[in-house]
């Protein structure tokens, strides 16, 4: 690295290392200080660096050091005598103000019993008997909670601590969920204190005290949090350690696998090509409503039902979904980040009747036609959509006319004269059930072996990347994540040789359909 460089890189960084130099000292004339300190080793060790690359990882790795050297100078100046009877900040001298910073870092890292018994006594100014009542605890355990709270706070302002990566460089998990509904891990999982106490505690079980390290969380905004993640069963404890209960897969993993598998894609999508153009004809020939649809949108029907088929296939040792904690059958993970990729989902809905409302949304760069959303959870919507796709000419209540208008604004329905049409093929069962049985042969045939040997790899791959107390979850994770490599890459290959085209026809929905009972 040139000088230039150096110079270029040392500004671009100077006010990240200005806030670490802030999150470990008490004034911001220490954190001044030491930021200076820092800048200076980095200069001088410059020709240490390795490459670019190497800058960030260098830069901590020196920060880390310098860091260390001027917390333990500042210890052989500073001691402090912790009593009972603590003062106020405003009757310390001008000199103490590090051992408030300090006491206050050990407060936030004291557990729930111990902090709420201190911060009542010593802040609040309660008796030991108002503790008792307050904390329906007898007085003695509240003695013995304020000694033990007065041990550890002593103990924890003589020592030294360093605050995890995830501090200052927290993760982003996206959470994935394939299973029985409604799905509400996902937005459980939006919260980014929850994400990044599952990072933490993924490779290593840890104490809540050291979670509020690694993530730079203090325990009072942990508590809660620790305490839903563990209900739902997203991590577990044992003893006083908690550690992650589902797998998260890296973006290094994801990076990994993706090279491993590429050399299936092109196969896969060859395969679904000529399967598509063969059965093309046969499949008009079942004479379902939605048949005399453009080739195009038909292509892309016959390619759904494929891609859901393919979606089922058994690659052997997975276990059955695990009962989450909100009570269904459902595989969780969570993602580094999302493959870009991933360009479909889906999900299938009943109505009343036991008719079946089936999506596969496409959502690349927002040009999909058809989404989950604009019906899941909304049983008067499926009904009223899949009476108009039977034919149903039921009168209508103003208020339905109202849901049919949305439809109609959305593209699921058109009006011919004074009746409604749906915009999706309609199949009777045994229509359906005759286009699966073609799918799944040639599936059988041509595909399987890929797909398994595909998910083989996938799953090796993600085994050496997963604690071993998740290990057991491997298969049926990978399973679940073979979507992107099965059906998303080779889908994207079939829209890039403008086989599928993504210029809908304005009156035909591509990938929404509808099964009859009957």
């Amino acid at each position: 690295m040139n000088e230039n460089e150096l110079r270029e890189k040392i500004a671009e960084v100077s006010k990240t290392i200005f806030s670490y130099c802030m999150a470990k000292t008490p004034t911001r004339e220490e954190a001044e200080d030491l930021s200076q300190d820092i800048l200076y080793e980095l200069i001088k060790s410059a020709k240490n660096i390795r490459d670019d690359n190497a800058f960030y990882a260098f830069m901590w790795g020196v920060a880390g050091n310098v860091y260390k050297q001027w917390y333990r100078k500042k210890l052989q100046n500073n001691t402090c005598e912790l009593t009972e009877d603590v003062a106020s900040e405003v009757d310390l001298p001008e000199d103490s103000t590090g051992d408030i910073y300090l006491l206050r870092r050990e407060l936030t890292l004291l557990s729930e019993k111990y902090r709420k018994a201190t911060i009542l006594y010593y802040i609040e100014d309660c008796s030991c008997s108002e503790i008792s009542s307050a904390l329906a605890i007898s007085e003695s355990m509240v003695k013995y909670l304020l000694f033990k709270s007065r041990k550890i706070l002593k103990e924890g302002m003589n020592m030294e601590r360093n605050l995890g990566e995830l501090s200052y460089n927290p993760k982003t998990l996206i959470p994935m969920y394939s299973g029985q509904g409604p799905n509400q891990f996902c937005q459980f999982m939006q919260s980014k204190i929850r994400q990044n106490i599952v990072s933490a505690c993924y490779n290593d079980a840890l104490t809540v005290q050291q979670i509020s390290l690694e993530t730079g969380f203090p325990l009072p905004y942990l508590d809660d949090e620790i305490k839903e993640l563990e209900d739902k069963k997203v991590i577990i404890r044992e003893g006083n350690h908690y550690k992650a209960n589902m797998i998260v897969i890296t973006s290094e993993c994801a990076d990994e696998i993706e090279r491993a598998v590429t050399k299936y894609h092109e196969q896969i999508a060859d395969k679904m090509m000529t399967f598509i153009s063969d059965k093309l004809d046969v499949y008009k020939s079942l004479n379902f409503v939605g048949r005399d649809f453009s080739d195009n949108t038909l292509r892309w029907q016959l390619a759904t039902i494929l891609f859901r088929m393919i979606c089922g296939v058994d690659c052997g040792d997975t276990i059955d979904a695990p009962k989450t904690g909100w009570g269904e059958s459902a595989y969780l993970w969570c993602v580094e980040k999302l493959n870009e990729k991933h360009i479909f989902s889906y999900c299938g809905v009943d109505d009343k009747h036991g008719n079946s409302l089936y999506f596969f949304d496409y959502w690349k760069d927002r040009v999909g036609k058809g989404d989950h959303h604009d019906f899941y959870g909304n049983e008067r919507y499926i009904n009223i959509f899949c009476d108009i796709c039977c034919g149903n000419h039921v009168p209508f209540s103003e208020y339905d006319l109202e849901a049919i208008a949305e439809m109609i604004k959305k593209g699921y329905v058109i009006k011919e004269g004074e009746t409604y049409k749906a915009t999706v093929p309609v199949y009777s069962l045994k229509q359906y059930l005759t286009i699966i049985n073609v799918v799944k042969d040639f599936i059988s045939v041509e595909l399987a072996t890929i797909v398994r040997e595909m998910d083989k790899t996938a799953a090796q791959i993600l085994n050496t990347h997963t604690p071993k107390h998740l290990q057991s979850q491997v298969a049926g994770i990978a399973s679940m994540d073979k979507f992107v490599n099965a059906v998303c890459i080779p889908a994207t290959l079939l829209i890039d040789r403008q086989f599928l085209s993504t210029a809908w026809h304005p009156l035909e929905m591509p990938t929404t359909y509808v099964v009859l009972k009957k």
